[in-house]
């Protein structure tokens, strides 16, 4: 099946374009507000059109979890308006109708249109990257033909490393070095002919990580990269380091050739440690001089950020708390320990409205007094949700809930499967609710599958005491809950 929204971005450059029939508000300084009309072409699928898409806005992609606006509203056509904030620098945005995500560059004043379809599979709740292609001149096109490119030679390659691997004789291997010559010409050629097209900075930056990335396929030696990279002016440009974190291809780019130092064989963990445990910055510093990126001020920050993002560990922690970074870093890195704490064990959620079976607006504080609530995830169509339903069921049958108070909470997308998951209710006894198909929800419940089992405690915390399915051992916790209290 396919799922098929169309989204005109359209700012005004002082004259009427009534083709597209866009909305352009000034609001001083030459400002722009942007009205986004779009529709949601679903006749072909099957599928109903979302109700609503969700949007989230990445001010330093890789780095911070993106801040959720407003959501999209959708008209039962299929059509909507999105009021997109004024942009002073082309930005990263989510664009999200559960189980489909798309990750879009919008610039200001754009002016095209945007496909968005789903994967080829779904298999999680939400996040599942969908298809998306710009219809008119947008800098994303020439670098969706060049991933295509990539991709496709980088096939070739793998290929004649296995022939390598399985042993060839010297004919062969002859003829294989030509392959591996006639690869790498082809793509110089695309990246070349990309490179014409390509000139904003965040344009660069996202043609270049392409570069880093081939090269690092192709087994490009260290100096190689970090030649290429004083060749790209990533560093050497007149970008403050904000301008270049909010860039949505700089730090992918830049990973390619100075991430992963910590693998580096040559590095003095025992010195380091010295270093941290001292305070001693300019000692860190030396120490790790020969992994850092030379031609970047705040090569330090960049190196531990990253080494926070991907390698998080109690050293790193230990350098954040005792090392005196730049603010700007310092700010990021907290903003990275809110995001991981998120949905996690002893997160604790924001209050959440959901709907009646009677049709009612209610919410969990105004249905539940007791101190602890548990909620089963269930969405229609889940055989497996409907075999932990009345698992769940039962349990709670059996139990005291003097502290507890249990809901079924349905994630279904739309009214149709909200009205088969109340079909299913054996009884008006069983709390059973719609929360929706909210990514934002999902991310701050840690709701990552279904079925699931989500409990907060007497604190409103998400806790780890009930956190099993029923099939798999939610019972032997609901006992040792009792026995306790």
């Amino acid at each position: 099946m396919r799922h098929l929204c169309i989204i005109l971005l359209i700012a005004s450059l002082g004259f009427s374009r009534t083709v597209v029939h866009a909305q352009v508000h000034s609001f001083g300084n030459d400002q722009l507000k942007i009205e986004v009309l779009g529709s949601c072409k679903h006749a072909e699928t099957g599928e109903a059109a979302p109700s609503l898409i969700h949007v989230r806005q990445f001010d330093y992609p890789g780095i911070s979890s993106g801040e959720w606006m407003d959501e999209i509203l959708v008209s039962s056509d299929g059509s909507f308006v999105w009021e997109l904030e004024v942009l002073n620098h082309p930005t990263l945005f989510e664009l999200s109708a559960p189980p489909w995500s798309w990750m879009i560059v919008v610039r200001p004043n754009e002016s095209a249109q945007l496909e968005l379809a789903p994967g080829n599979q779904a298999q999680s709740l939400y996040g599942v990257s969908g298809f998306s292609n710009w219809l008119g001149t947008h800098p994303t096109n020439t670098l969706d033909s060049l991933l295509v490119t990539q991709r496709t030679l980088t096939g070739q390659t793998a290929a004649s490393v296995m022939l390598r691997m399985n042993g060839v004789n010297q004919i062969e291997l002859d003829s294989m070095a030509q392959e591996k010559k006639s690869i790498d010409d082809a793509y110089e050629s695309a990246w070349s002919q990309a490179r014409k097209f390509l000139k904003k900075p965040w344009e660069q930056d996202m043609l270049w990580h392409s570069k880093f990335s081939w090269m690092a396929s192709q087994g490009s030696k260290k100096a190689d990269l970090d030649s290429a990279w004083v060749m790209s002016g990533m560093s050497s440009d007149l970008r403050l380091t904000p301008e270049k974190l909010s860039s949505a291809g700089w730090l992918s780019a830049w990973r390619q050739v100075h991430g992963n130092w910590w693998k580096n064989e040559g590095i003095d963990w025992d010195a380091i440690n010295a270093a941290v445990f001292q305070a001693n910055r300019d000692s860190l510093e030396r120490l790790m001089a020969p992994v850092l990126d030379p031609s970047h001020p705040e090569a330090l920050e960049l190196a531990w950020l990253d080494m926070a993002l991907q390698q998080p560990s109690i050293l790193v922690e230990r350098v954040w708390e005792s090392i005196s970074m730049d603010p700007f870093f310092q700010d990021l890195y907290k903003q990275l320990l809110q995001t991981r704490r998120k949905g996690r064990f002893g997160w604790t959620p924001q209050p959440v409205s959901w709907i009646l079976p009677n049709g009612d607006l209610d919410s969990l504080a105004g249905q539940c007094m007791q101190p602890w609530k548990i909620m089963l995830i269930v969405k229609d169509g889940s055989s497996a949700a409907n075999r932990e339903r009345e698992y769940f069921n039962a349990l709670i049958e059996e139990v005291d809930l003097r502290e507890l108070c249990s809901f079924v909470v349905s994630v279904d997308k739309d009214e149709k499967g909200w009205s088969n998951t109340i079909a299913l209710r054996k009884s008006i006894d069983e709390e059973v609710v719609w929360m929706g198909n909210n990514p934002q929800i999902f991310e701050d419940y840690g709701i990552e599958s279904v079925p699931a089992i989500v409990t907060l405690n007497a604190d409103g915390e998400i806790s780890p005491r009930l956190s099993q399915l029923p099939s798999r051992g939610l019972a032997s916790e609901l006992k040792r809950l009792i026995r306790k209290q």
